[in-house]
């Protein structure tokens, strides 16, 4: 799983070296400079809350039996 999260990282350090050329060449308008930095603000809180659900989750699964109870006892019997 990190691996993904790890990936989101280098994508928008990609992103943010694309603004940073575009933004030097003089392509990028004052209004789509602020909607790209609005984006990247919610690109970040994003990623930061899709983490901490992951965590929640890893947590939850870690505490919760792997199968069925139905499952289980049929296994057993």
């Amino acid at each position: 799983m990190k691996g993904r999260v790890e990936g989101m990282d280098e994508k928008n350090t990609d992103y943010s070296a694309k603004k940073r050329v575009l933004l030097e060449q003089g392509l990028i308008s004052r209004q789509a400079l602020e909607l790209i930095i609005e984006l990247e603000t919610e690109l970040d809180f994003l990623s930061k809350q899709n983490e901490s659900f992951r965590k929640a989750l890893r947590a939850k699964s870690a505490q919760s039996p792997r199968m069925a109870t139905k499952l289980r006892d049929a296994l057993y019997e």
